[in-house]
């Protein structure tokens, strides 16, 4: 299956929620409509053509006030005894 059939069934059978179509696999990403398994590259065509923003490295990465809140936090969580955001 090409990269534009998956994207045709993306946006005509499930509103282009692309992102809850794909489990990841140790071969690549696994397609769940079709069954077909998606190289790394192919998948990154898939995310860039529904705007998904991604670093030029390819990998996700946090900037240094995502750092420092999600430090925050954890110390938050773990002053309150691991029951922070119940």
């Amino acid at each position: 299956m090409t990269i534009d059939q998956i994207e045709s069934i993306i946006r005509r059978d499930h509103g282009g929620a692309w992102w809850a179509l794909f489990h990841q696999t140790t071969h690549g990403h696994r397609f769940l409509p079709t069954g077909d398994v998606l190289t790394a590259r192919a998948y990154d065509e898939i995310r860039r053509r529904f705007g998904a923003q991604m670093a030029e490295t390819g990998a996700e990465e946090l900037t240094p006030e995502d750092r420092k809140r999600n430090r925050v936090r954890a110390k938050a969580h773990a002053a309150d005894g691991g029951r922070y955001g119940r």
